[in-house]
């Protein structure tokens, strides 16, 4: 992918709620976060974490340049947090009613006259961008130890090794194409089909289970 609107994520919107494509003028986030030393040295005593929102109703070469990234907020340090849902509710709440709509928004272009000056503006969260371990913290997922694969689900072929006293990923080659070399020859040949991946429907039904007590938490391998 090399520019946003080629993206599975525009496309969905675009398909479930086609009035909101029909309006240019309807905004296009991504959420950026990640801890960052905020005195310019490589040390891990002070973390500091900036959530950055990238407008992408700019042009694609402008929206991740210095002017046009939107500083919605800054969780300050030293420790890295445990909890970022409470410092993230109220940009939710906002990305939320931004969803919802804002009447009464005025478009200064001037080929625009009259009535269609004034809208009602909309925004999208298209997607987060971060690394694996601030995954967790944002979605809710476990990135770790026997769950450390949101895709993979309850299917994650995962055992504890008592040498190495850690979790190993086994049958890591079902995933590969079956003429994949490193998937063996002979006998030893893989032809195990991988499992089938878990889209955001499944693990939001994992969820209502666990609110109506169904599922324990700590089974659906998701974090409170």
């Amino acid at each position: 992918m090399r520019l946003v609107v080629d993206s599975p994520a525009v496309r969905h919107v675009e398909q479930t709620w086609p009035e909101f494509g029909r309006d240019p003028r309807h905004l296009r986030f991504g959420l950026a976060s990640d801890g960052v030393s905020p005195y310019g040295v490589k040390s891990s005593s002070h973390s500091t974490w900036p959530v950055v929102l990238t407008n992408y109703n700019v042009p694609p070469w402008l929206a991740s340049k210095k002017g046009f990234l939107l500083l919605s907020l800054i969780i300050p340090g030293p420790k890295k947090v445990k909890n970022i849902d409470i410092y993230l509710e109220p940009l939710v709440e906002e990305l939320q009613q931004l969803w919802t709509g804002v009447d009464d928004v005025y478009d200064g272009r001037t080929e625009r006259i009259g009535r269609d000056r004034w809208f009602t503006l909309k925004g999208v969260l298209l997607w987060t961008m971060h690394d694996y371990s601030e995954f967790a913290q944002v979605s809710g997922f476990q990135t770790s130890r026997y769950a450390a694969c949101p895709t993979c689900g309850p299917a994650l072929p995962v055992a504890r090794s008592s040498h190495l006293s850690k979790q190993v990923y086994m049958s890591y080659s079902t995933y590969l194409p079956l003429d994949d070399p490193l998937c063996g020859t002979g006998p030893e040949r893989n032809t195990v089909e991988p499992p089938v991946p878990l889209d955001m429907n499944w693990w939001a039904q994992r969820w209502r289970d666990v609110e109506a007590g169904h599922i324990p938490i700590e089974r659906a391998r998701l974090k409170q």
